[in-house]
């Protein structure tokens, strides 16, 4: 196993061993880094390859997502099991589904996290939408007709029980999640308030 590295300690030789696992014959000499968008509990940033010996299908950039610098995201991620989730639709159910996602390059986790590295192909030019904003309305069809393949594959499927990580909705999840809810209200109010209208 590849050891799982941090913003700080990845380099060149890392992602050559990465890409010689998925069997693409390179030789990495080096990388740029660049943080790439505002993540809240993780952070993501693109690497320009340059490479010493390339391969057709060598990426020129790939997007690594790490756990946020901060500790109270870190923790965030932990309880809420946002990091375990997100390695493991890498590894075990992106495979089922027809929904488009990144290539995974590497998905690997220490227990429940914080430490935790996904390496995907970069989408670029694409750009992340915009929740406060929104989008037109063909933007909007195209991302409804992408859910298809998120729910359709698995639909009524009792195979899903058997992902422990993708969470039952016991008792202490459910207060916990309403916690964290009530924690958040104020908050929300004060910036958006304003902006809402009163229920009829």
């Amino acid at each position: 196993m590849i050891e799982i590295p941090t913003s700080e300690t990845i380099n060149a030789d890392w992602f050559s061993r990465v890409l010689q696992a998925k069997d693409i014959d390179c030789e990495v000499a080096r990388i740029t880094a660049a943080r790439v968008g505002t993540g809240q509990i993780g952070k993501c940033v693109r690497y320009t390859l340059d490479y010493a010996k390339s391969a057709p299908d060598a990426p020129s950039s790939l997007i690594v997502k790490y756990p946020s610098d901060d500790p109270t995201s870190r923790a965030t991620g932990v309880l809420l099991r946002n990091f375990l989730k997100e390695v493991r639709f890498y590894q075990e159910m992106q495979k089922r589904l027809t929904i488009r996602t990144p290539i995974c390059y590497y998905a690997e986790i220490v227990d429940e996290g914080p430490d935790f590295a996904v390496v995907m192909s970069d989408l670029a030019p694409a750009e992340q939408g915009d929740q406060l904003a929104g989008c037109a309305p063909d933007i909007a069809q195209a991302a409804v007709m992408e859910l298809v393949g998120l729910h359709a594959p698995c639909w009524c499927d009792d195979s899903l029980s058997t992902y422990d990580w993708l969470g039952a909705s016991d008792v202490a999840s459910v207060s916990t999640l309403r916690e964290l809810y009530r924690a958040q209200l104020p908050g929300f109010l004060e910036r958006y308030g304003p902006n809402l209208s009163q229920d009829e």
